[in-house]
């Protein structure tokens, strides 16, 4: 008789996992690699202001001043081009040094806080809804507003704002020096990322075709592959178009490479072709977008490449095809044909392109672009929720720092800040670290504490923890609580001379708001109850099925087929985002379990409508009808307890 407690037993009931699953997806890091301009423009940054403050016997102002520094070194994306470094680094410092004047408005008073803080938040929680920049704007604003009213009311209410602006510019000087000297270095390396990225999914489609029989080491998986692709194009489309203030002048270099970039999407639409053939490509089609990527890196005239061979199958000839636009003359006008001589000889030219094949649309004015973002923000009912629900808990929060007699209590509105942000992680999964980061972060600060004994010590405390924080700190927001505590406890501790009893106030304050941000921002007023997935994931079966119905027509747009398969690997990127942000919730399991083979499915179909699209171009795809797009909400297999 078998035990109904048998683990072989099908009908036994599952022992629970120990840690939950929410936990390993919490404490899971994601990969980073570490940027070392960006450790050494941390360390020199927050360097500067302090060891100023200590060589002219103002060490409280030079920690004031440390403040500003350690926002900028949050601020410095370390990547992307120097116009968007700029404004990464400008405006969140300009949005930090309003925070500390608005902290001084209240004059000490208690109910003065509650208001200024709902206000800030309301307004915080709309504006990181814009943008990324945006949204760093906001957050430090809120948090300067937050410091500014523990801050002790000393000198004019400009010393504090002006000093922590002066804390951030060596920082910014740093990080924007070698701009004359690196233009357009951003965008040649993100164009180049793009095309490395697009060889990789060629190699995971040749080792599907191969049948998974090669001796070289195995390549990255396709699904993988393909979200490294649409990762690597959005970055480079947002360097070179998105993001710009202005149109690329013709012949210049963000010109040329943005022609660069839309003829990539050929050999992209061509890309599933070759995960479904029978025989893999030549490995020279790949090396070709490598040796090109090089050069386009480099800056340099020329790539050379192998001789390509000729065609085998109907998925070479349309990869051929799709090379013939992209290492050849991606920027030729239409009506030119293609030299077939170059591709043989494997030479092709990288210099100046006469024309450039914009798939994006015309260039949009900023003051546009802007007015549009903030109406779409302000009828957006999802934003008002967030920012709402934001407020909510900032403003208990405050309540409760204001009423009580906590020690150092605007770190526990901090705390309710930065766990009840959605765009950082779910509420669950943040607590967990927060509390996991802070006890780590509280040991390393006892022992600086305790160990160093001098001011210049703690300085070079200070330095190590926050290059530490750049090199690890975007992997896991527990490594950065880690580092961020005895970050504030030194700084805290060079401005007020508390020692140790910092750490008590810490870790109280960390807990209290733990709790604030779980009860009010989880239990009361859940973040996603009820989570948006389907409504999206149907959005996306019916862009399937408006792309399967486009390859059908005789003589498709191709313009038009790339929008719409643009737009519909986005959605995926964008759900597969969600859906592994929301494994750190343990009340979205069940909804997740029962909608990702619905992802999976959707993706599948992409790839096939793709791959029939890039085969037989014109001709009706009657695998993917409409009906067999179809959106659904309900899935086809039973849901997971």
């Amino acid at each position: 008789m078998t035990d109904p407690a048998h683990p072989l037993n099908p009908s036994a009931p599952a022992s629970p996992q120990v840690p939950p699953p929410w936990w390993r997806h919490a404490l899971s890091g994601r990969p980073h690699p570490v940027d070392r301009a960006l450790v050494v423009r941390g360390g020199a940054g927050i360097l500067v202001p302090l060891a100023v403050g200590q060589a002219t016997g103002h060490p409280v102002a030079g920690a004031a001043a440390a403040l500003g520094a350690y926002g900028a070194a949050l601020d410095d994306v370390g990547s992307g081009s120097y116009r968007v470094r700029a404004l990464s680094l400008f405006l969140p410092q300009l949005g930090g040094a309003a925070g500390l004047a608005l902290g001084r408005l209240t004059g000490g008073q208690a109910w003065a806080a509650i208001v200024l803080m709902a206000v800030v938040a309301v307004v915080s929680g709309l504006i990181s809804t814009l943008g990324r920049v945006s949204s760093m704007a906001g957050l430090v604003l809120l948090l300067a507003s937050i410091m500014g009213l523990g801050m002790p009311p000393t000198g004019p209410w400009w010393q504090q704002p002006l000093l922590f602006l002066a804390g951030g510019l060596p920082l910014m000087l740093l990080s924007l020096a070698p701009w004359p000297l690196r233009r357009h270095r951003a965008e040649r390396t993100a164009v180049a990322e793009a095309y490395r990225a697009v060889a990789g999914l060629l190699e995971a489609g040749r080792e599907r075709a191969a049948g998974g029989t090669s001796s070289a080491p195995a390549p990255t998986p396709w699904p993988q592959a393909r979200r490294a692709v649409t990762g690597a194009m959005n970055h480079a489309y947002d360097l070179l178009v998105v993001r710009r203030l202005r149109p690329p002048r013709d012949r210049s270099v963000p010109a040329v490479l943005t022609a660069r970039l839309d003829a990539l999407v050929e050999v992209i639409a061509a890309a599933p072709a070759v995960r479904h053939a029978a025989s893999p490509p030549p490995p020279e089609y790949v090396q070709a977008l490598r040796s090109l990527a090089d050069a386009i890196e480099q800056g340099a005239p020329e790539a050379e490449f192998g001789r390509l061979p000729a065609p085998r199958t109907p998925e070479d000839r349309a990869l051929r095809a799709a090379l013939e636009h992209t290492v050849l003359d991606e920027a030729v006008p239409d009506e030119a044909a293609p030299d077939e001589g170059a591709l043989d000889e494997g030479v092709r030219s990288t210099g100046p392109a006469p024309v450039v094949h914009r798939r994006l649309g015309p260039h949009t004015p900023v003051r546009t672009r802007l007015r549009t973002a903030l109406g779409r923000t302000l009828r957006d009912p999802e934003s008002w929720q967030y920012a709402l629900r934001l407020t909510a808990c900032v403003t208990a929060a405050q309540t409760v720092a204001s009423l009580t007699s906590l020690p150092r209590a605007p770190w526990l509105v901090l705390t309710v800040a930065l766990i009840v942000r959605p765009d950082l992680g779910t509420v669950t999964g943040r607590t967990l670290l927060r509390c996991l980061g802070t006890v780590g972060g509280l040991l390393i600060g006892y022992a600086a504490l305790t160990v160093l004994p001098g001011a210049w010590p703690r300085i070079a405390a200070v330095v190590v923890l926050t290059a530490t924080l750049q090199a690890v700190g975007r992997r896991n927001y527990a490594l950065q609580t880690i580092c961020l505590t005895p970050i504030m406890i030194l700084l805290a501790d060079q401005m007020g001379h508390q020692g140790t009893t910092l750490l008590g106030a810490r870790l109280a304050d960390t807990l209290v708001g733990c709790a604030i941000a779980l009860v009010v921002g989880y239990l009361l007023w859940p973040e996603h109850r009820a989570p948006h997935v389907p409504d999206r994931l149907a959005a996306l079966h019916h862009d399937l099925a408006a792309y399967a119905e486009h390859t059908r027509t005789p003589a498709p747009d191709p313009l038009d087929q790339h929008l719409l398969r643009r737009r519909i690997h986005r959605q995926l990127a964008a759900l597969q985002e969600e859906f592994l942000r929301a494994r750190t919730d343990p009340r979205l399991r069940a909804t997740l379990d029962r909608y990702e083979p619905l992802l999976t499915e959707a993706a599948e179909k992409a790839e096939r409508i793709a791959a029939t699209a890039a085969r037989h171009p014109g001709r009706g795809t009657a695998s993917h009808t409409t009906s067999d797009t179809t959106p659904r909400t309900t899935p086809r297999t039973t849901p997971h307890p």
